[in-house]
């Protein structure tokens, strides 16, 4: 499938951005750029049924990732919640798709619909207005406020349904154990998808995984705490 993409900068290094499940490429406003101004070629597409890119019969995990299989190899890839879960699938079925990941809050572990897709239908049970979603995230720079309610409109209700649906329950957790590049586990201070002793665990498990709690931040750290995040990114980078 042919994706619509955003690309910043022309360094020598290529970078992967991956956004989460109801959200696009813009949402990388801040991202793609400082990653820019570090020497890489940015580029982040919006995935299948998300942003300008077409919407799919299938919404697997296994098939997000086909769509951006043959792009590689990159020298980071950096996937945002299910971002991070395509990211690992990726990584898990090429080694060399990437020389370095980072994985800001990943969905490594998703429980069976009926746990999963009432928390992530809120957003359509409220209205799709830029004003409710500043109430719902107010720490959220504006700009990020705007376009998450444009992705969500894009994307619809019913491409956050299928994906979950179609997926049923995953884990990932043994595949990002695995992983065989290092690997930047970010975890949210407040209520996070990857807590301390999920990402404490992977770093037992596998010497090339580091993690780094954002204190403060919510799920969408890149949002919220946009300084912090890129430090820590940076700081590992270097």
């Amino acid at each position: 499938m042919e994706l619509a993409s955003t690309t910043w900068g022309t360094g020598p290094r290529r970078a992967l951005l991956l956004h989460g499940i109801g959200s696009n490429k813009e949402g990388w406003w801040r991202v793609g750029p400082s990653l820019a101004g570090q020497g890489y070629t940015v580029s982040a597409p919006d995935l299948r049924g998300h942003g300008a890119s077409p919407k799919a019969n299938r919404y697997l995990l296994a098939d997000y990732a086909a769509d951006v299989a043959d792009t590689g190899p990159w020298d980071l890839i950096l996937g945002h919640s299910m971002g991070g879960a395509v990211a690992v699938t990726l990584l898990a079925d090429d080694p060399v798709f990437a020389v370095r990941a980072v994985l800001e809050d990943p969905a490594l572990f998703l429980p069976a619909p009926d746990v999963s897709l009432p928390m992530l239908l809120e957003d359509f049970d409220a209205p799709l207005t830029v004003g409710e979603q500043q109430r719902r995230n107010p720490t959220w720079h504006p700009e990020d406020t705007r376009i998450k309610t444009e992705a969500l409109g894009q994307c619809g209700r019913d491409v956050v349904e299928r994906t979950i649906t179609d997926n049923g329950s995953w884990n990932l957790v043994a595949a990002a154990a695995g992983l065989g590049v290092p690997t930047l586990v970010l975890g949210a201070g407040i209520d996070p998808i990857t807590p301390p002793e999920l990402g404490a665990g992977l770093v037992a498990l596998n010497p090339r995984v580091t993690f780094v709690e954002i204190p403060g931040s919510s799920h969408s750290m890149h949002r919220d705490e946009f300084d912090a995040t890129m430090d820590a990114i940076g700081g590992w980078l270097a």
